[in-house]
């Protein structure tokens, strides 16, 4: 019995280290390709990192939450874009975030 929870503990700690080094990955994926396509400086890099980081965790607290509800998922995670568009408007000014909407527009991601 011992055994089995032990095992148990270290399955829910392997799982968790990697949901977050995922969030971590996703995030740092999104940052980089603003930074290409923006060319962000290394303050604003570290700024749309912590935001894109802090969304995907969001998300994926908002999926686990309303997983049995589809429509509050829908308008809680309606709400976390706004929250993210609004905090990268500010972060990188109106131009950027026109630029990176043309961006994704053309390359079809939106």
């Amino acid at each position: 019995m011992k055994f089995f929870f032990i095992n148990l503990f270290f399955s829910l700690f392997i799982s968790n280290a990697y949901a977050q080094n995922n969030f971590e990955t996703q995030a740092t994926e999104i940052t980089e390709e603003m930074t290409e396509v923006l060319s962000l400086n290394e303050e604003l890099k570290a700024n749309v990192y912590k935001i894109q980081l802090q969304r995907f965790q969001e998300v994926a607290s908002i999926r686990e939450e309303y997983k049995d509800d589809p429509q509050t998922r829908k308008a809680e995670l309606k709400k976390v874009f706004n929250r993210l568009f609004g905090k990268l408007t500010k972060a990188l000014g109106k131009d950027n975030m026109q630029q990176w909407g043309d961006y994704k527009r053309e390359i079809g991601r939106e």
